[in-house]
Formats: structure tokens, sequence, C-alpha cells
């Protein structure tokens, strides 16, 4: 049985014949990636060729994103090639989900399933968790570590002459440029002043720094300044809600004063007609009580002397006459009932004056500290 060793060693052996097969990369890939044939006595291609190495071999042929040591850990299928643990994850995946449409006979995601390699379409049968099991392909772990540690990626180049590092810098041009430029584009005699990139670092650094620091400066100047017109905003806010308390609680006072004065004089009158009004009810209804009694009386003496019935004539006849000698005296309308009539009294300069003081009451002033 091979051991991890042995698997790194026959990984490793595979792509350095990939590399030296016989076109020098012309093999095509299921991903559509073509690498031209390096050129030994053209420094500029072997440049490209490493570049292109980087996009080939330490990123997952499948999603195209580099390798990592979290979900875009490379992981090598019993046919030797790698993929990335999320991509072979998703593969598990779909594969399960299409299984279980396929047939009833799968309620839930199947235990393991057959997935097949990208590259040269080799079956593997394997669960979740024996993908998560496969080994890691340490020689990718260990090139995608070491392009990390040498900043690579970070590395510019011209645009104007291919893959040359811009490691000069024009100082009238201001400008990064490359070893071809300063002889090209840049000449010194042509007034172009090239200084190597570290050297315009190491002079420009401290300037920046001056600028860096007066900008910080700057900035805490202008963010005390906000603080304090955020706090005076605040402020203002907290004076006009005040304000507005002052000024309601007031005008409801002398609301309430007008409105009290109004009950009062409402009162009053009503107070005062309640008493012309039961004068009146007490004359009418004893005008009515002796109106019934009479009514009544001359009733029943008409009867009797209808019916001839000499009796009843003498004895309601003496009634009527106690009646009409009964000493009740119905008033009518006296002179104060009949020219009594109530009406709002006011003096019409007053309330004009009180108008005018209302709508010049109170101010409003402002203080400026």
């Amino acid at each position: 049985m091979t051991t991890e060793k042995e698997e790194e060693e026959k990984r490793l052996e595979e792509k350095m014949k990939e590399l030296e097969n016989d076109s020098g990369f012309n093999q095509p890939m299921e991903t559509g990636v073509v690498i031209p044939t390096p050129d030994k006595n053209n420094k500029k291609n072997l440049v490209f060729d490493e570049e292109r190495f980087e996009d080939t071999f330490l990123k997952c042929l499948i999603c195209r994103e580099t390798f990592d040591e979290d979900e875009k850990m490379p992981k090598m299928l019993p046919c030797h090639h790698t993929f990335c643990l999320d991509c072979l994850k998703q593969m598990f995946r779909v594969e399960g989900e299409f299984r279980r449409n396929l047939t009833s006979a799968f309620r839930s995601m199947p235990v393991a399933v057959k997935i097949s390699c990208p590259t040269c379409r080799e079956g593997l049968i394997a669960s979740e968790a024996e993908i998560l099991r496969l080994p890691n392909d340490h020689t990718v772990r260990e090139l995608v570590a070491f392009v990390r540690c040498t900043g690579k990626p970070d590395v510019a180049y011209c645009k104007k002459h291919q893959m040359q590092p811009l490691n000069f810098f024009c100082e009238p041009c201001i400008t990064p440029v490359c070893r071809d430029c300063t002889v090209i584009d840049h000449k010194e005699k042509n007034g172009h002043i090239v200084m190597n990139v570290e050297e315009a670092l190491h002079k420009y650094v401290p300037v920046l720094d001056e600028t860096l620091t007066e900008m910080e400066s700057e900035e805490k100047t202008l963010h005390d300044k906000r603080m304090a017109l955020e706090k005076a905003s605040d402020n203002l806010e907290q004076i006009q809600k005040e304000l507005g308390v002052q000024i309601r609680q007031t005008f409801d006072r002398i609301r309430d004063a007008i409105d009290e004065r109004e009950r009062e004089l409402y009162t009053a009158a009503e107070h005062e007609i309640d008493k012309k009004r039961q004068e009146i009810s007490d004359q009418l209804e004893l005008a009515l009580n002796r109106e019934e009694t009479f009514k009544s009386e001359r009733m029943k003496l008409n009867t009797a002397k209808e019916t001839k019935n000499i009796a009843a004539m003498f004895s309601n006849h003496q009634s009527a006459r106690e009646a009409l000698m009964e000493k009740v005296t119905v008033h009518g309308p006296s002179r104060a009932i009949r020219d009594f009539a109530v009406s709002f009294q006011f003096n019409s300069r007053q309330e004009n004056n009180i108008r005018h003081y209302i709508s010049n009451f109170g101010d409003v002033t402002f203080k400026n500290a």
C-alpha cells in the first residue's frame, strides 16, 4: 500500500511530465486553458509561463479560484487529479439531488453517490464524510504558500513592454516605468530624471508622511467642529421643544381665563332668565287652575238648569258664587316681564383693545452669545 509521501512524489512526477511532454504545455485541458510553449532563450516568455503556471496549477480547474486552507483546500482524487473541497462537496450535492429526484426510493439525500473526475472522468463512489477525508494535495498547498509569501501577485508590470516589472520611477512624469522605458521613452538626456523605486520611496515617503500628519490634524479639527455643530444642532432642537411648551402653556392659560369668563356671563344670563321664567310659570299655573275651576262650576250649573233640578240648581249656584267670591288674583304679564330683554353688553373699544393686546401679546427674543 503506497504511503502518502509516495503519492505526493507520484503526483509531482505527473505534473513534471505534463510540463515536459511533447508540445510543451500545448495540451488542451477541459477548462479550455492552453499554455504556450516556453522559449528558453526568451526570458520574457519564461516569466509569462510562471504566470500561467500559477493560474493553471494553483487554482481549482472547476471554480477557477485559488486554493486555500479552508473551503478551497486542494483535495486529491484517487486518479491523482486535484480540485478544491468546496467544488467536490458541490458535485456530491448535485449528484445526490439528481439521484433523489430520479427514484422515489430515496426520501432523503443518499448516503453515497458516484462522482466523476472532471479531468479524466474516472468514477468515485463516496459519501460526504469520505470526501472530507480525501487526502490533501500537499504539493499544491506548499506552492500556494510559497506564492503567498513571495508576494508575487503584488508585482506590477509595464503595459507597454510585456511583463517588464515597474522597478523605476520617472520624477518629472510622476509615473513608474520599467527598464525598457528608461532607455526608450524616459531618457535622462531628454530631461527625464529616473530613479530606483526604492530610492523614490525613500525620497517621497517622508513627504507623504508629513502630508498624512497634516491631513490627520485637519481631519481631527474638522471632526471636533462637526461634533460641536451636531451638539449645537441638538441644543437647537431642545430649545425649540422647550419654547413650544412655554408658548402653548401661556396661551392655554389665556384661553382658560377667556373660557371661564364666558361661562360666568352665560351663567348670569341663564340665572336672570330663569327667574323671569319662574315668575311667568307661577302666574300661568294659577290662571290655568282658576280657569278649570270656573269651567267646572259653570258646567255643573248649566246641567242643573237644563235638568230643572231645583236642589242642584241652588247648591251649584252657591258653589259657583263661592268660587267667584274667592279672592285669587291672577296677574297678567307685568311691565317688568313685558319689557324684559337681555343683551350682551360690551365695549367695542375694549374689545378692540383686547384684540390688539392679544395680537401683540408675548414675544420671542433671540440672544446671541
